[in-house]
C-alpha cells in the first residue's frame, strides 16, 4: 500500500472541512504500520500534531465502558440481564416511563434500549457532573422517551449510569478500573479521563469555527459522565487497543493474553440493537451492540466502527475483523465528520490489497460437494444418498430433484468442480464450470455427528 496516498487523502480532508490539526493511524495484524499528521494542536501557538499528540475521542469511549461492564459479567461480579437498581440503588427511586414498564437493565444501558431520550448536545456539556448531581438527575430527571427494550435511542445518560455501574460493583471509580483493567496492561500510559491533566503534554486544544473566526472550546473536566466519552488518547496508545480488539478474531483455541477474554471482545459487536442504516451508505445495514456498531458494507465486508463527538473534538474508529485491519482518526474541530475519511481509507486499502484468499471447505463441505457433483454428473440424486441428511428426500422426493438436475444438465451441459467457498464449516457455496455456462449451489449441512445435506440450492448461469 502507497501510504503517501493515503496521506494526501486525510490531508484533502482537512483542508476540505477546515480542521486546524488531525492524527490517524492505521493498524494491521496486530501494529501500528502508518501515522498521519495534518495541522495544528495549538492555532495560537503555532505547535503542529505530532504522534503523540493526545486528542479526546468523545464517544469511542463507549466499547471501552461496554468492554469493562463485560469483565465484571466474566467474574461473576454482575449479570447484564439483572435490573440497574441492583448495582445502582439510586437508580430505583427512578420512575418508570409507564406502570407497566420493565425494569432497566445494565443491557439496555450498553445498547441503548433504555428508553431514555437521545442527548448528544446535552451529554456532551455534562462530562464533569458530580455524583451528588447525577444521583439528583436520575431522582428527579424525565428520562424516558419510551418504555425500555423497544427501540433502539442513543443514550449518553445510559452510558453514565453504566459507570456508576462499574464504580459500584467494582468498589473502585469507574476511571480507575478501566485504568487497571484495560488501559495498564495494555500500556496506554497516555490515555487517561482527565483532559485538564493531559493538557500539561503534547495535546490538541479544541477548536470551533464562527463566520471564519478560530476560537477554542470549554474543556469539560472529568467527572461522574465521563464513561460515555471522555477518554483522551494518543495514536500509538489507541492502536494498541484496536490491536487487542482485532486479536479476538478469529474465533480460536488459543490461551487467553488480553486483559479480557476474546469471546467477550467478539461480544461488543453483537447486533443487540435493531438493524438500521448509517448516514451516508444505503446499502451498509447496520446494528448496535454493545459499544460498537457493526455493519455488512458490500465493498469492505463486516466492518466495527464508532464515531465520536464532542465540542471541539470528533473522531471515528474502523475495524475489519476478518482482515485484521484497523483505521481510526482524530480531528479537534467540533463534531469534525472523521467517519467520512475513516471509511475512505479503508476503501483505499481494499483497494490496494492482493485479493484475500479463499478459506479451505471443511472435510464434511468437500464430501457434501463432491457427492453433489457426482449426482449432477449421474443425472440422480440417489447416486449422493449417502451424504444426504434424513430431511433431504422426504422434503423433496427424489423424482423431483432427478428432473432437476436433468433440466439443469440439458442446459448447461456437462461440468466439472471449478470452487468451493465455505461460509463456514458446516456450509458454504460451490460453482461447476460446464460446457454451456455455470451452476453454482449452496450446501447447509446438518449437526450432527457425521453431518449430511439439509439443505441444497442449485441455479444455472448460462454462457
Amino acid at each position: 500500500m502507497n501510504f503517501t496516498d493515503v496521506d494526501a487523502a486525510y490531508a484533502a480532508y482537512a483542508q476540505e472541512q477546515n480542521i486546524p490539526g488531525m492524527a490517524a493511524g492505521i493498524v494491521q495484524d496486530g501494529r501500528l504500520v502508518h501515522v498521519t499528521t495534518i495541522g495544528l494542536a495549538d492555532i495560537e501557538a503555532s505547535r503542529p500534531v505530532a504522534e503523540a499528540t493526545a486528542f479526546r475521542i468523545a464517544s469511542m469511549t463507549k466499547n471501552m465502558t461496554a468492554l469493562a461492564i463485560l469483565s465484571l459479567r466474566d467474574k461473576g461480579h454482575l449479570a447484564l440481564d439483572a435490573p440497574v437498581s441492583e448495582y445502582v440503588p439510586q437508580f430505583a427511586a427512578v420512575r418508570p416511563a409507564t406502570a407497566d414498564s420493565p425494569p432497566v437493565t445494565v443491557r439496555h444501558l450498553l445498547t441503548h434500549t433504555a428508553g431514555f431520550v437521545t442527548d448528544d448536545p446535552w451529554g456532551d456539556r455534562v462530562l464533569g457532573m458530580t455524583p451528588a448531581d447525577f444521583d439528583t438527575i436520575m431522582a428527579t430527571g424525565t428520562l424516558f422517551a419510551r418504555p425500555p427494550g423497544l427501540a433502539f435511542e442513543y443514550s449518553n445518560l445510559g452510558y453514565g449510569i453504566a459507570g456508576r455501574v462499574i464504580t459500584n460493583v467494582s468498589g473502585e471509580p469507574y476511571q480507575s478500573y478501566i485504568r487497571r483493567t484495560i488501559l495498564e496492561p495494555l500500556g496506554m500510559a497516555r490515555t487517561t479521563f482527565d483532559a485538564i491533566a493531559a493538557m500539561k503534554e503534547d495535546y490538541a486544544h479544541p477548536y470551533r469555527n464562527d463566520d471564519g473566526q478560530w476560537s477554542r472550546e470549554r474543556i469539560e473536566p472529568d467527572g461522574e459522565v465521563g464513561a460515555m466519552g471522555g477518554l483522551a488518547t494518543t495514536v500509538p496508545d489507541y492502536a494498541s487497543y484496536v490491536s487487542f480488539l482485532l486479536s479476538a478474531w478469529p474465533a480460536r483455541d488459543d490461551p487467553e493474553t488480553g486483559p479480557v477474554r476474546r469471546a467477550s471482545v467478539r461480544e461488543l459487536a453483537l447486533w443487540s440493537a435493531p438493524p438500521y442504516g448509517i448516514d451516508g451508505r444505503p446499502q451498509t445495514p447496520t446494528g448496535y451492540g454493545d459499544g460498537l456498531q457493526n455493519s455488512l458494507d458490500p465493498k469492505l465486508g463486516r466492518v466495527l466502527h464508532h464515531s465520536g463527538g464532542l465540542p471541539g473534538y470528533g473522531s471515528h474508529v474502523l475495524m475489519l475483523p476478518e482482515r485484521g485491519w484497523g483505521v481510526f482518526a482524530f480531528g479537534n474541530r467540533t463534531y469534525a465528520h472523521m467517519s467520512r475519511i475513516a471509511w475512505r481509507v479503508a476503501e483505499m486499502l481494499v483497494d490496494a490489497a492482493p485479493a484475500r484468499a479463499v478459506a479451505a471447505p471443511s472435510a464434511a463441505l468437500t464430501r457434501a460437494v463432491d457427492a453433489i457433483v457426482a449426482a449432477y454428473a449421474a443425472g440422480r440424486i440417489e447416486v449422493a444418498e449417502e451424504v444426504l441428511a434424513v430431511n433431504f428426500l422426504l422434503d423433496t422426493p427424489a423424482r423431483f430433484r432427478n428432473v432437476e438436475l436433468g433440466a439443469l444438465k440439458a442446459k448447461l451441459g456437462e461440468g466439472r468442480l471449478e470452487s468451493i467457498e465455505p461460509t463456514h464449516i458446516l456450509a458454504g457455496r460451490f460453482t461447476l464450470a460446464c460446457e454451456k455456462g455455470r451452476l453454482k449451489g449452496t450446501i447447509v449441512l446438518s449437526p450432527e455427528a457425521t453431518p449430511g445435506i439439509q439443505k441444497l440450492t442449485l441455479t444455472a448461469e448460462e454462457a
